[in-house]
């Protein structure tokens, strides 16, 4: 039995499709057939029902597809290891981050840096419009986001870290809150703050007058900062930041919370990422 044969084997499971299985890793579709009749005969069961529109898994496929994703995992892992070693690396992480749960992964980094000092980590800034997390795009390590960023939380395991609450933030006045206009993180750039930004103002039954949107929070603050308007962000980006002549009122109702999460795909490739994950679980909250 040969990890090309396991490669094969997985490929045809997922796309239950020999051409798309060929493409899929880079080689000819008789390579796919050849590889998977080898570990056929070498198992001495049929692993596929195939005939010319259609092909499925066999009761004995579909058992033996987990253990053959183990030995992928055992192998990718192994090789990883090793390859560390030989570069002279301790470690390496990367991981994605939404601005709200930037306060929170400082202290899960903070806490991880004290117990593995030489492990390096690569910090990405990503929006929450900027690319939902499915199983189709993970280049990471781990995310840190809002949990309804997650689309396939079937193929992520993930866990809570915080409830992040919202505030309203504006110049001092005594006016309406209904009667300022709001500066706000765009659609695109947070479509789910910015739909929490709408369900308050329907929920106290008025239309926002929207006179700005941003793609970044610098903006929205340096605006609101001048009196520009009034916006609705989460407490985490308005904490440390200078706040003199403006009022936060934080928005304390149980819906008007945003979950966020850590997610990481279950097979945790990387060797430092299994020892991150324990500081994680140490500090969720």
């Amino acid at each position: 039995m040969h990890l090309n044969q396991i490669a094969s084997f997985i490929a045809v499971s997922k796309t239950l499709n020999f051409t798309g299985a060929a493409r899929q890793l880079g080689v000819p579709q008789s390579t796919i057939s050849r590889q998977i009749g080898d570990l056929e005969a070498q198992l001495g069961v049929r692993l596929f029902y195939r005939t010319k529109r259609d092909v499925q898994l066999t009761d004995e496929g579909r058992i033996f597809l987990p253990y053959a994703q183990e030995i992928a995992d055992a192998a990718s892992k192994g090789t990883y290891a090793v390859k560390q070693i030989h570069e002279g690396k301790a470690g390496r992480l990367s991981i994605a981050v939404v601005g709200a749960s930037q306060q929170y992964l400082s202290e899960v980094l903070s806490r991880f840096h004290s117990k593995y000092p030489d492990i390096v980590v690569d910090i990405t800034p990503i929006s929450s419009g900027e690319s939902l997390l499915d199983d189709t795009n993970a280049p990471y390590d781990f995310w840190f986001i809002y949990r309804d960023m997650l689309l396939d939380p079937e193929n992520f395991d993930s866990i809570r870290t915080h409830r992040e609450p919202l505030s309203i933030l504006r110049r001092k006045s005594d006016r309406a809150l209904s009667s300022d206009s709001f500066i706000l993180l765009s659609e695109e750039a947070d479509p789910i703050l910015y739909m929490q930004a709408m369900n308050y103002c329907r929920t106290h039954r008025f239309t926002p007058q929207i006179s700005n949107t941003f793609e970044d929070v610098s903006s929205v603050l340096l605006s609101v900062a001048a009196g520009l308007g009034a916006s609705i962000l989460p407490a985490s980006l308005i904490d440390h930041r200078d706040t003199s002549g403006m009022e936060i009122l934080p928005l304390d109702r149980e819906s008007y919370l945003i979950d966020c999460i850590a997610a990481w795909k279950p097979s945790l490739l990387n060797p430092a990422a299994v020892l991150f994950l324990d500081i994680i679980k140490e500090t969720a909250r």
